[in-house]
């Protein structure tokens, strides 16, 4: 998968996000289903923080500038967390858009924490799969929660009875 495909399967997982969030009831953000588990406002907060992906192109794994940001994970909001995963994706665009396919396919890059593995793959580790398993993990405590969707939610943030 070249760059410029990697960013259409991006916009792909991430488009139903901004809808599982409009489903959270504000009143259960600090609800968790598990006493070990993330509260959804812990989940969300989360969910919508920048990807790592500036260390992924220039090798400055600065966590200010990969991950960071100054919200305080305790007043995470729905509408933050969209505000957030807006800046996020943006950020993958912008920071993507300027990668050869030579470098997206052959160059080795290194997570903070020694894993290494070539851009494509390392991005689509650390973008798309980490995204899927938050975003599965938001869906799973929304439906804990008798929240009314299906898969067309979860895959394509269409609510039940809605047409794709």
């Amino acid at each position: 998968m070249n760059p410029t495909r990697f960013l259409e399967h991006v916009d792909r997982t991430y488009k139903p996000a901004p809808v599982l969030l409009g489903l959270i009831p504000v009143e259960r953000l600090d609800w968790a289903p598990a006493t070990n588990m993330m509260t959804i406002r812990e989940l969300i907060h989360h969910l919508s923080a920048r990807t790592g992906v500036h260390g992924l192109v220039t090798g400055d794994f600065d966590p200010s500038r990969c991950w960071g940001d100054n919200d305080d994970p305790a007043s995470t909001t729905p509408e933050r967390a969209r505000e957030r995963l807006a800046i996020a994706v943006e950020e993958v665009k912008n920071s993507l858009s300027r990668v050869s396919i030579e470098d997206w396919e052959h160059r080795v890059v290194e997570m903070p924490w020694g894993v290494k593995g070539t851009l494509e793959t390392m991005a689509y580790a650390t973008i798309i799969e980490h995204f899927l398993n938050h975003k599965m993990q938001l869906f799973l405590y929304l439906k804990l929660l008798g929240i009314p969707m299906d898969t067309g939610t979860l895959y394509f943030g269409v609510l039940p009875g809605q047409k794709h």
